[in-house]
């Protein structure tokens, strides 16, 4: 069984694709750390997603009562603060982390409404690997503004 966990409607880029960002959730409102350890052992592949997980200020508390239930346990992320990151990584350096690229940095940067977010995308994976990372990656939206159709 998978399963994904919302951690939060909070986040900091304003993708095209998405309109989260416009309605965050208050911390207060957000799934809580008592839910979380209700959540039965024995998944497959066990997802923190969001709006953007590294907005949460107790991400490492969600990681140590999420990894012991999940065979895989991945944080899909937008990569804007790859640094809220690496105490996660050095802990738990199995862990799998996405962080969303939608192509070049133009592209990429266009349509996730981001400043410098592929070179901080890019540098903080590397960073992450440095630390021992071992199952890191991008992972992207294939929308229309990134894919060239062939007729």
């Amino acid at each position: 069984m998978d399963l994904t966990v919302i951690s939060t409607y909070r986040c900091n880029s304003h993708c095209s694709t998405c309109n989260i960002w416009q309605n965050p959730t208050r911390p207060a409102d957000e799934i809580s750390l008592e839910t979380l350890e209700k959540i039965p052992d024995g998944i497959d592949n066990l997802n923190i997603s969001g709006g953007e997980p590294t907005t949460r200020a107790d991400l490492m508390e969600m990681v140590d009562i999420l990894r012991p239930k999940a065979r895989i346990l991945e944080i899909s992320s937008n990569g804007t603060y790859p640094q809220r990151l690496e105490a996660i990584v050095k802990k738990y350096p199995e862990i799998k982390i996405r962080f969303s690229l939608e192509g070049t940095a133009e592209v990429s940067d266009a349509i996730r409404g981001e400043k410098n977010g592929f070179e901080t995308k890019v540098a903080g994976l590397r960073r992450l690997k440095e630390l021992g990372g071992c199952d890191l990656g991008f992972a992207a939206t294939i929308q229309d503004s990134n894919s060239k159709s062939k007729k």
